[in-house]
């Protein structure tokens, strides 16, 4: 017995012309392309003085995770590690990754290193990172613009 992949049906599948199967072995094993590991989606936001930056982890341990703020930027360091029940099996198919990772995010010049808070939960891991009031953020005026919503405001 062989487990197959589902996938969903595409306007091509109907026609037979299934255009994800033939990149299929490239695209969809990047460990075996690309060098492999596992490499954590990350995103971030500002709110206020706060940079948020989101990485998801899943699978991993936060004891296995290490942030460190150097030379300007703050560095992710972690491991998703294989569970032990699934070592030494037969794999049909395998699209998870795992491995050690790194992510670093270049930091605002001005941040207040001491006050970063980190908190994961649900397999996401979120940085808040206060940023002094001159970061923070200064509306920037585009020269005539101004005056022209005030002279359409008044028509």
């Amino acid at each position: 017995m062989t487990l197959v992949k589902w996938r969903p049906k595409t306007a091509l599948s109907t026609l037979g012309l299934d255009v994800l199967d033939w990149f299929d072995d490239f695209y969809e094993r990047p460990s075996v392309y690309w060098g492999g590991g596992f490499y954590p989606s990350a995103e971030s936001y500002a709110k206020g003085n706060i940079l948020h930056l989101r990485t998801e982890i899943p699978g991993v341990n936060p004891k296995d995770v290490d942030i460190k703020v150097e030379d300007g930027h703050i560095c992710i360091r972690g491991e998703r590690r294989r569970p032990e029940s699934a070592k030494d099996s037969c794999y049909c198919f395998e699209e998870m990754c795992y491995g050690s990772f790194e992510r670093c995010f270049h930091l605002p010049e001005r941040v207040e290193v001491e006050k970063i808070h980190a908190k994961y939960e649900n397999g996401m891991l979120e940085l808040s990172i206060p940023l002094s009031e001159s970061v923070a953020g200064k509306k920037i005026p585009i020269e005539g613009v101004e005056e022209e919503k005030k002279e359409s405001k008044a028509a």
